[in-house]
C-alpha cells in the first residue's frame, strides 16, 4: 500500500520474507515461558497474580509473531491495514503494563518494610512481614521455600507510613494510564493516519506522548527502587530484579522515541526510516522485542511470590485488616506451618 502523503512509519516495519525465521524464533521464545507460568500456577508456593500482565504479554506475543510469520509468506496480507494497526497497538503497550507490574512489586517492598518483626497476617494472603535469608531466594520454578522465623528483623510497626505507601503507589499506578491511553488511541488510529494527513499527525503526537510519559514514569519508578535499598527487609536481589526489568522497559521506550519521527509513503518501502531496512529491523528485534521478552522472563522465571513476599494477590488492601482477623489468620497459618514441618 502506497500513499502520496507520508504517514508515520510502523514500528517494526511490516513482515517481509526475511522476517519469517525471526518471527518463528520469537514466537518459540515467548512460547517457552508458558510452561514456566503453568508450573508457577500449579505450585502453591509460587502461585501469584501480581505478574499476570507478563503471561498475557507472552500469549499475545506468540500470536502476533505467528501472524508476522504468516504475513511474511503472504504478500497480500503483509500490507493489510487492519493487521498493521493491530500489530502497532499490541507492540506499543506491553512494556508499559510490565512497568506497572513493577510498581505492584515495589509496593510490596515498601509496605513490608513498615511491618513490625511479627508483622500482621492477612487472611486473604496479602504480603507478610518475615524477612528472607539469602539462602532462601527461590529462582527455580518449583522451589518451595521454608519459613525461618528466627531470621526476622525486629522493626517498629508503622501503620501510618504503610498507609501512605499504599496511597502513593495507587496514584502511581493510575499515572500509567497517562501513557497507556494515548498509546491505545494513537496506535488504534494508525489505519486512519495512512489516508489522512491530520490523523497521521495525531497518531504521531499521541504515540510520542505515550512513549515519552512511559519513559518518565519508568525512570521515576527506578529512582524509587534505588531509594528502597535503605528500607528494612529489602535485599540486593529485590533491587537487581526490579532495576533489570525497568532497564528492559526503558530500552523499548527509548527505541520507540528514537524511531517514531520517521514517516513513509508505503508500508512495503525499504527506504531508510520505513522500518523495513535490515538495520531498522535488527534494532527493533533487539531493543524492543528482545528487551520485552527479558522483562517478561524476569517476572515469570524467578519465584516472585517468595522473593517479594507478595502472597498470591499482592498488597491489594488500602488499609490493614482488623486485629482480630489478623490474629485468627496468624494462628491458622502457624498451625498449617507446623503440620507441614516448615518451622525450624
Amino acid at each position: 500500500m502506497s500513499n502520496e502523503d507520508p504517514f508515520p512509519s510502523p514500528v517494526g516495519g511490516v513482515p517481509m520474507a526475511s522476517d519469517f525465521g525471526t518471527s518463528i524464533f520469537f514466537s518459540l521464545l515467548y512460547l517457552s515461558l508458558i510452561p514456566i507460568f503453568v508450573s508457577r500456577l500449579y505450585n502453591k508456593h509460587s502461585r501469584v497474580i501480581v505478574s499476570i500482565n507478563a503471561i498475557i504479554t507472552t500469549i499475545e506475543r506468540v500470536i502476533i509473531f505467528s501472524l508476522r510469520a504468516w504475513q511474511s509468506r503472504n504478500s497480500a496480507e503483509r500490507i493489510s491495514p487492519t493487521l498493521t494497526t493491530y500489530m502497532q497497538v499490541t507492540i506499543a503497550l506491553p512494556y508499559i503494563v510490565i512497568a506497572h507490574d513493577v510498581v505492584a512489586l515495589l509496593r510490596c517492598l515498601y509496605v513490608n518494610s513498615t511491618k513490625g518483626s511479627a508483622g500482621f497476617t492477612d487472611p486473604h494472603d496479602s504480603p507478610v512481614a518475615p524477612s528472607m535469608s539469602s539462602s532462601m531466594h527461590p529462582l527455580s520454578p518449583l522451589h518451595s521455600p521454608s519459613i525461618h522465623l528466627s531470621d526476622e528483623i525486629h522493626i517498629h510497626d508503622d501503620p501510618k507510613k504503610r498507609f501512605f505507601y499504599r496511597w502513593f503507589t495507587d496514584v502511581l499506578k493510575l499515572a500509567f494510564l497517562a501513557a497507556t491511553i494515548p498509546g491505545i488511541i494513537g496506535n488504534a488510529h494508525y489505519r486512519g493516519g495512512m489516508d489522512n494527513a491530520s490523523t497521521a499527525n495525531e497518531v504521531m503526537i499521541t504515540r510520542y506522548l505515550s512513549s515519552g510519559i512511559a519513559l518518565f514514569l519508568i525512570l521515576f519508578v527506578a529512582a524509587l527502587v534505588v531509594r528502597a535499598r535503605r528500607l528494612p527487609k529489602v535485599e540486593p536481589i529485590h533491587i537487581t530484579l526490579l532495576l533489570s526489568i525497568l532497564a528492559c522497559n526503558a530500552s523499548s521506550a527509548i527505541f520507540r522515541l528514537l524511531f517514531m519521527y520517521h514517516r513513509t509513503t508505503s508500508l512495503t518501502s525499504i527506504a531508510p526510516g520505513s522500518g523495513n531496512t535490515p538495520l531498522e529491523k535488527a534494532t527493533f528485534y533487539i531493543f524492543h522485542m528482545l528487551s520485552d521478552w527479558l522483562a517478561v522472563a524476569l517476572l515469570l522465571v524467578p519465584n516472585i511470590r517468595a522473593i517479594f513476599k507478595t502472597g498470591m494477590w499482592g498488597d491489594w488492601r488500602a488499609v490493614d485488616p482488623p486485629s482480630q482477623e489478623q490474629e485468627w489468620a496468624r494462628r491458622r497459618k502457624e498451625v498449617k506451618a507446623r503440620r507441614s514441618g516448615l518451622i525450624v
